[in-house]
C-alpha cells in the first residue's frame, strides 16, 4: 500500500488503458528477457580480458585457496565462490563462465521492472527493464567473468524490498527478512554495496517520518545482522594482511571523468572522439531536465530516495579518491545504474505525451545506435585482445626467446592463452605464488632488471598493456639499447615489441613490419 505522505506518480498519464499493460506486462518481459541473451552472441566469443582472467586463476584453487586470493585482490569471496561451483557443474571454458554472469543480468531485467512498478507503475518499469536491456555498458559486462551483474542485481533487490517496507503500513518479517538477506548477499559480492545500504540509511533519517512505526528498531537490528555476518571476513582479511596486494595503480578522477561515467552508462564504451560528442551535449541535458521541472514538480519519495543513492554514492568515491585513495571506476559503480535510469523515466513522466514519444524514442535509438558501434568498433577502449596477441606470440616466439610482460599482473591472460615453448617472464619481476605485493618499479634498476630478465635469450618479446606509469619507460630502454624487429598493436594499449637481444644463436623469422591487428 502506497503510504499516505506520498505524493501522486508522475506516470497518470498512460498511452493505453491500465488493462493492456497489466494483460501484457509479464510477455513484454519475457521478451525483454531474451534481449540480453540475444546480445551476448556478440560479446561473448571476445577475447578473454584481464580481470576475467584473473578470475578464473582464482576461481580454479581449491576453497581456501579462493578466499586467500580474494583477500588479498580488495574483493569480496560470494562471486568467485558460486563461479567456483558453476564451473565444476558446467564445465571450465570462457563461454561457461561468462554464462554465469549473464545469468544474472537477465534476472536483472525482470528484477528492475518490479522495482519500477513498485515504485512507480508498471509503463514506468518497462520502459526501466527495456532501457536496461538494452544498455550498451550493462550488456558488456554481462559477458564479463566478474561480480558485477551480481552486483547490480543484489542492489536492485535490495532496492526493491527498501521501497517496500517505505510503502507498508506496518513492518513485515518476510520483508525484513528479505531486505537483511540480501543485505549480507550484497556486503559479500562487492564492498561497495555498503555505498547502497549507506545511501538507505540517510534517505530514512532524512525522510524517517514517512517510514512506518518501529522501522529504526527493525534497520538497527538488521545492520547488527550484517555486520555480524561479515565480521568474520574482515578480521580474515586483517589477520592476513594481504589485502591490495594485487591492486592495480589507479588516478585520481577529475569532473571529465564524472561526466563520462554518465555518458557510459547511457551509450557504453566509445572512442574518445565520440565521447567527446556526447559529453559537450550535457548542456542540452539539463535544458531538458529544466523543462520537464517547469511545473514545480515535487519529487516523489521514492525518487529522492534514487537521487540519493545516486548523488552519496558518486560523491564519497570521488571525493574519497582525492582525500584518501583513488577507488572511482565506472565498473565499480554500476551498482547505480538502476536508480538512474529509474530517475531519467521518471523524469520523462513529467513531459507531454507527444514531446515524451519523441525523447525515449531519441535515446531509445541512441542507445542502440551506441550498442552497435561498442560491438564493432576496434577502437573501443575497454576491448583487450589478449587473445590475438598470444596467438601472435604462440606463431613466433621460439625457445630460443623470452616473453616479458608489463604490468606484472597482465602475465594473468598471456599464461592463460599461451601455447608456446618460450618463457613468461614480468617486469618489474614477480612471483605470482609468492607471499607479498606487486614490487614497485625502479627506474634506476631498470638495466639491471633487464640484463637479469633477457639472459641468454637471442629475441625478446615485450608485451605492453594495462599502463601504470613506467611502460613508457620500459619501451624507451628497450628501444635505446636494442634493434627493434617488429612492433604490432592488437587493441588500445595492448602492443607487442619484438627486439634482437644477441647474434650469438640461430635466428628465427621475425616479419619486421609495424602493423596493427583487430
Amino acid at each position: 500500500m502506497q503510504n499516505s505522505l506520498s505524493l501522486p506518480s508522475y506516470s497518470t498519464a498512460l498511452d493505453e488503458p491500465q488493462s493492456f499493460i497489466e494483460r501484457w506486462s509479464t510477455s513484454f518481459v519475457f521478451v525483454l528477457m531474451s534481449i540480453p541473451v540475444l546480445g551476448a552472441f556478440f560479446f561473448i566469443g571476445q577475447s578473454l580480458r584481464l580481470d576475467e582472467s584473473q578470475s578464473l586463476w582464482q576461481v580454479s584453487r581449491s576453497l581456501s585457496g579462493i578466499l586467500t586470493l580474494v583477500a588479498g585482490d580488495v574483493h569480496v569471496p560470494l562471486y568467485h565462490v558460486l563461479l567456483h561451483y558453476w564451473r565444476m557443474a558446467f564445465g571450465e571454458s570462457v563461454t561457461i563462465a561468462r554464462l554465469f554472469s549473464l545469468f544474472f543480468f537477465v534476472l536483472s531485467v525482470p528484477a528492475l521492472y518490479l522495482l519500477g512498478s513498485r515504485a512507480y507503475n508498471k509503463r514506468t518499469g518497462l520502459l526501466v527493464a527495456f532501457l536496461f536491456a538494452i544498455s550498451p555498458f550493462m550488456n558488456w559486462y554481462a559477458s564479463e567473468i566478474r561480480m558485477y551483474t551480481l552486483f547490480v542485481f543484489l542492489t536492485i533487490m535490495s532496492q526493491y524490498f527498501f521501497i517496500r517496507i517505505m510503502q507498508e503500513e506496518r513492518p513485515r518479517l518476510a520483508t525484513w527478512a528479505s531486505y537483511t538477506l540480501i543485505a549480507i548477499l550484497g556486503v559479500f559480492t562487492h564492498y561497495f554495496f555498503f555505498l547502497s545500504l549507506i545511501a538507505q540509511a540517510v534517505y530514512f533519517f532524512l525522510r524517517h517520518r514517512i517510514f512506518p512505526k518501529y522501522t529504526l528498531r527493525l534497520f538497527i537490528g538488521s545492520g547488527i545482522v550484517v555486520a555480524l555476518a561479515i565480521a568474520p571476513w574482515v578480521w580474515y582479511v586483517l589477520f592476513r594482511g594481504v589485502v591490495g596486494f594485487q591492486e592495480p595503480s589507479l588516478v585520481a578522477p577529475s569532473f571529465v571523468d564524472l561526466f563520462s561515467t554518465f555518458s557510459q552508462f547511457l551509450f557504453g564504451f566509445q572512442s574518445d572522439a565520440l565521447n567527446t560528442i556526447f559529453l559537450s551535449l550535457w548542456p542540452i541535458a539539463v535544458i531538458l531536465g529544466l523543462v520537464a521541472l517547469r511545473r514545480s514538480v515535487r519529487f516523489l519519495p521514492q525518487t529522492e530516495y534514487f537521487i540519493v543513492s545516486i548523488l552519496l554514492s558518486f560523491g564519497l568515491t570521488f571525493f574519497g579518491s582525492h582525500l584518501f585513495a583513488p577507488i572511482f571506476v565506472s565498473r565499480y559503480l554500476i551498482f547505480t545504474i538502476p536508480a538512474f535510469y529509474l530517475i531519467v523515466a521518471s523524469l520523462f513522466s513529467t513531459y507531454t505525451k507527444g514531446f515524451r514519444r519523441v525523447i525515449q524514442g531519441a535515446l531509445v535509438t541512441l542507445m542502440l545506435v551506441t550498442f552497435g558501434i561498442q560491438v564493432t568498433s576496434p577502437n573501443t577502449p575497454v576491448k583487450e585482445e589478449y587473445r590475438g596477441a598470444t596467438e601472435y606470440l604462440s606463431m613466433h616466439a621460439t625457445a630460443q626467446d623470452a616473453i616479458i610482460v608489463s604490468a606484472p599482473f597482465t602475465i594473468y591472460p598471456v599464461q592463460y592463452y599461451y601455447r608456446g615453448p618460450s618463457p613468461i617472464k614480468t617486469l618489474p619481476e614477480w612471483d605470482q605464488y609468492a607471499y607479498g605485493p606487486i614490487p614497485t618499479f625502479n627506474h634506476a634498476a631498470l638495466p639491471d632488471m633487464v640484463a637479469k630478465t633477457t639472459a641468454d635469450y637471442q629475441n625478446v618479446y615485450l608485451v605492453l598493456s594495462y599502463n601504470q606509469g613506467y611502460e613508457a619507460d620500459i619501451k624507451q630502454y628497450f628501444d635505446s639499447h636494442y634493434e627493434r624487429l617488429n612492433a604490432r598493436t592488437f587493441s588500445n594499449d595492448l602492443s607487442v615489441y619484438v627486439y634482437r637481444l644477441r647474434y650469438n644463436t640461430v635466428l628465427s623469422a621475425i616479419p619486421t613490419a609495424v602493423t596493427r591487428t583487430n
